[in-house]
């Protein structure tokens, strides 16, 4: 059985055996990091009559993969897969490893251990010290990480930097930049999500310094972060990025400015919101509708796609001949399982109007075959942009639908369209 399908299944029996006996290293550091995303659920799989929780028996397999396994890589998922389970997990590890006993010990105790923990001989207890300090979150242990910095393995780099931005340390980010500079890719996009996670003026500066640089892949890394901030700073150099060289920063920037209306501060939402779609009006349409379309048609985020249908009828504009696909995509996500995207590509479906919408979704409502929901959705449309043409046909359908939802949702539209003798329905 594929991974994927074990994945889909929760069997972790087999994922264990996976991890343990695979002869192929990338088998077993996927099956880590397939145990590490079912945290959840393992924690609310029972097996009848066993002593031991499923929960504990993937820990272990965890924990021994963490220590044994011969591959670098393998050992890393396990301990990533470890701070899934939480901070018993890694401390579980952590013990095994130096003799440590962590039960009844303070924060603050456990904080220094831990710290200790980052000058050990071996990479994996480093590793996991950082990881367990970033979840501990003290800030008397800041100084500790900054000198892991220079660690000499990648790998405990990276969990550093994740374990600084995990806490905001302010302090960290002059020596988080300067590692941004000079260190592997892989580490640097975990500094990237640090500065975003610290968020403050400095942090921002170096992200977008290196959204202007000539490297690609930094170039990529610092717009992927700036998606994280929710800040109006952002928007402006992630509008520009949406014309950069390479296609992959491109489809990043705009990834991230539909995340970044999720990451806003309600205090700000509005704030963000309008910038967002002021600096998308002014760029290159082609820049802007196909990687909105795009997420729509990809992206399983329901943020994401929220956003994504709510942008769509705010910036596409058919003197640029891009209605027609942003329709295609609106009134397939009409139908979208989460009714505020289906509500939201609705709305902006309306703001689309053009020659040809009306006659689209009068035959969508028509047609008997297709889903219902879909099909009130378009009811809901076409009571804000329909004609003569819609008011006769509505009257008609009305009158031989056996939906009474339909037919309430139908009046509603005749009403809105002025219909005679309609009675007023709820808005969808």
């Amino acid at each position: 059985m594929a991974l994927f399908e074990l994945e889909r299944n929760a069997n972790f029996e087999q994922l264990i055996r996976h991890l343990e006996a695979s002869s192929n290293p990338d088998i077993r550091r996927r099956a880590a990091e397939i145990l590490g995303s079912l945290e959840t659920s393992a924690d609310d799989t029972v097996t009848e009559g066993q002593p031991r929780s499923v929960r504990d028996d993937v820990v272990d397999a965890l924990i021994t993969a963490s220590q044994d396994d011969e591959s670098d890589e393998v050992r890393a998922a396990a301990i990533d897969a470890l701070d899934q389970y939480g901070q018993d997990a890694l401390e579980a590890f952590i013990g095994e490893l130096s003799g440590q006993d962590f039960e009844n010990l303070a924060e603050w105790k456990k904080a220094k251990v831990l710290a200790r923990g980052l000058s050990a001989d071996r990479a994996e207890l480093r590793m996991a010290a950082a990881t367990g300090l970033g979840r501990i979150g003290e800030d008397n242990v800041v100084k500790a990480l900054v000198n892991r910095l220079d660690d000499p393995d990648p790998r405990v780099r990276k969990r550093v930097a994740r374990a600084l931005g995990r806490i905001e340390s302010a302090g960290s980010v002059p020596a988080l930049a300067k590692r941004f500079h000079a260190d592997t890719y892989a580490v640097r996009i975990e500094i990237a999500y640090a500065l975003a996670d610290i968020g403050t003026d400095n942090a921002l500066r170096e992200l977008i310094d290196v959204a202007d640089a000539e490297d690609e892949v930094l170039r990529r890394i610092a717009v992927d972060a700036l998606g994280r901030l929710g800040s109006t700073e952002a928007v402006e150099v992630l509008a520009n990025a949406l014309s950069d060289e390479t296609d992959i920063v491109r489809r990043t920037a705009m990834f991230s400015l539909v995340q970044l209306l999720s990451e806003a501060p309600s205090n700000a939402s509005h704030q963000v919101r309008e910038k967002i779609v002021g600096e998308l009006e002014a760029a290159d349409t082609d820049e802007v509708i196909d990687p909105l379309i795009e997420i729509l048609d990809r992206s399983t985020e329901t943020a994401q796609r929220r956003n994504a249908a709510w942008l769509l009828g705010r910036v596409a504009n058919d003197n640029d001949g891009q209605t027609e696909g942003a329709q295609d995509a609106l009134i397939e996500t009409m139908g979208d399982d989460d009714e505020m995207t289906s509500k939201f590509a609705a709305t902006s479906l309306s703001l689309l109007d053009s020659d040809g919408l009306e006659l689209r979704l009068l035959e969508l409502v028509e047609d008997g075959l297709k889903d219902e929901e879909l099909r009130v959705k378009a009811l809901f449309v076409l009571g804000k942009i329909g004609t003569d043409t819609s008011r006769r046909r509505l009257s008609s359908f009305v009158e031989r639908t056996d939906s009474d939802r339909l037919r309430k949702r139908g009046f509603s539209a005749l009403s809105k369209l002025g219909g005679v003798g309609t009675v007023a329905g709820d808005p969808i």
